[in-house]
């Protein structure tokens, strides 16, 4: 299989680069944009205006269905993908990002330039990155229980919420992300003025229609955010974690195994969720070429499914799911090698494979 891969040579920027083209579209993605706005928007007013609890519960989902979508789109924005004008995507995407409070700087520098210019290289792309058998050892015992957390198959939002979004992307110190710039701060800014105006706005209708104000707070505002974080938290998760991932501390090790297409997952989600979610899991080809937009992903995806076989690419099921989550604690960087947190071998990854 190795040998076969090998032999089979491409470049990188060609390969995908026709899937470009759709993205000087703008009707179609001002469509999506307002259309998640309107969702947003929509399940607000259910949270408030609802005579009924579980009509309430139904808008809080709505309202973190909308902030993914919005994410998503903002995400696209970031990469310049989503709109072919570069101002538009700088405006929409900061717009977009609002409901999740993401300072789009922030990500833009830890999301395009350090994950997607060294994904899976620890010390550089610190998104889920594992630790090593000696690292984890020597850790304090709180973060030791924080990182038996985030890997025990439903901690993914405490880690979103506090490793990523609190430190990374809201007012992020110049310990967190190497510089202090005043961009940063407009942009964290930015999000704090909407999260006001955000809560203002359902605290005076909660009042004005003699509802507990607490309780619409919460059901319009807070669960949504912390649903959110879950759901993103989990995303990327599954993104660069698995058993036939690896990960490098060596640059050229990293370079040479071609990790932006071989360490990323494509995850199919039953009842099509995946395609909900703006098409974000078909993520080989996202890395491959972030200059893809959200609207032709699944094709290009399918284009490396048919040349490189061997990539992560699967359905998720309880099990399979569950077989990820028991094998990747810790991880043997020098042999390539996932570990439990005793440090038992759970899996072996294979080298090179579409790694030519």
């Amino acid at each position: 299989m190795q040998a076969t891969t090998q032999a089979s040579t491409w470049n990188r920027k060609a390969l995908l680069c026709s899937f470009e083209t759709s993205k000087t579209q703008f009707l179609l993605p001002a469509i999506v944009l307002l259309l998640d706005i309107a969702f947003f928007s929509a399940g607000t007013a259910i949270v408030l205006l609802a005579d009924s609890l579980l009509l309430k519960l139904l808008g809080m989902l709505i309202i973190t269905f909308a902030i993914v979508r919005l994410f998503l789109v903002g995400h696209d924005a970031c990469h310049g993908s989503f709109f072919s004008n570069a101002r538009l995507n700088a405006i929409c995407g900061r717009i977009a990002f609002l409901p999740s409070m993401t300072a789009y700087s922030l990500w833009e520098m830890g999301h395009n330039t350090a994950h997607h210019g060294f994904n899976n290289l620890k010390g550089r792309d610190q998104v889920w990155a594992p630790y090593s058998k000696a690292e984890f050892d020597a850790l304090p015992g709180h973060r030791r229980v924080l990182e038996r957390l985030y890997r025990s198959g439903l901690g993914w939002g405490a880690y979103y919420l506090y490793e990523m979004w609190w430190k990374k992307l809201y007012f992020a110190s110049k310990k967190e992300v190497g510089s202090s710039r005043r961009k940063y701060k407009l942009d964290s800014l930015l999000v704090t003025v909407f999260a006001a105006a955000w809560l203002g706005v359902v605290a005076y209708l909660a009042d004005a229609t003699e509802q507990s104000v607490g309780m619409m707070v919460i059901l319009a505002v807070f669960l949504p955010f912390l649903l959110w974080n879950g759901v993103i938290g989990f995303v990327v998760y599954l993104h660069h974690t698995n058993p036939r991932i690896a990960w490098f501390l060596n640059r050229q090790e990293w370079q040479r195994n071609r990790a932006y297409l071989t360490s990323t997952a494509c995850v199919s989600f039953p009842l099509g969720m995946d395609r909900v979610m703006h098409n974000i899991m078909e993520h080989n080809a996202h890395h491959l070429n972030p200059g893809i937009p959200m609207f032709s992903l699944r094709a290009a995806q399918k284009v490396l499914r048919d040349k490189f076989p061997e990539l992560c690419d699967y359905r998720i099921t309880p099990q399979s799911y569950m077989d990820v989550v028991k094998r990747c604690k810790l991880y043997d960087f020098a042999n390539h090698r996932w570990l439990d947190f005793n440090g038992k071998v759970t899996a072996t990854v294979a080298l090179g494979q579409a790694a030519a």
